[in-house]
């Protein structure tokens, strides 16, 4: 019984809390970072799987925070826990994105295989990601736009659709059938899964 008083008192304070912010009130900000930022924390290193740096992730979850008071009319106050993931995991998402577009391409000649042991895994891994570009190339547009965008780029089927131009449904069936392409393009070349 006292479990669930404590859960409805949390949850009405984190209701309190939103309704605060959604006016204005930057002392409710900054309880809300207090009490959320091991979970913001959590959502980050997890999309981020390891290759986020601590400067990295505490500007990713700074900019959590930045974003929930820059939108903070549209929250839900019974949702803002909910808000404030989707909040993390786009942030995430899209610094990952960026850190992608500013990675810069080494040339096997250039790479520093730091033992013998390397060598084949990083021959390999190089041999299995040209192979996966011929292959996309091979599979044509709008397939391979759509997979570079999906997998790439980490946008939505219903993103997707809304910047190509298509049906979400399209997209999806375009995924399934440009991926089972992409295997079958792969296994004929001696890659296995």
């Amino acid at each position: 019984m006292d479990k669930l008083k404590n859960q409805d008192e949390a949850h009405a304070s984190v209701e309190a809390l939103a309704q605060r912010i959604k006016k204005g009130d930057e002392t409710a900000l900054e309880e809300v970072t207090r009490k959320f930022t091991p979970l913001v924390s959590t959502i980050i290193s997890n999309i981020a799987g390891g290759c986020f740096g601590t400067e990295d992730l505490e500007e990713v979850t700074a900019d959590t925070f930045i974003t929930l008071w820059y939108n903070r009319k549209r929250i839900q106050t019974d949702k803002l826990k909910g808000f404030i993931c989707c909040i993390a995991k786009n942030k995430a998402k899209n610094k990952i994105r960026s850190n992608l577009r500013h990675q810069k391409v080494v040339s096997i000649d250039e790479m520093d295989f730091e033992s013998d042991l390397d060598v084949p895994q990083k021959i390999d891994d190089r041999s299995l990601s040209e192979a996966l570009i011929k292959a996309l190339d091979e599979i044509g547009e709008p397939d391979k736009e759509i997979i570079i965008r999906h997998y790439y780029y980490y946008q939505s089927s219903t993103i997707i659709s809304e910047k190509m131009q298509m049906n979400a449904d399209t997209v999806k069936s375009r995924i399934r059938r440009a991926r089972e392409k992409l295997k079958k393009l792969l296994t004929e070349r001696g890659y296995k899964k």
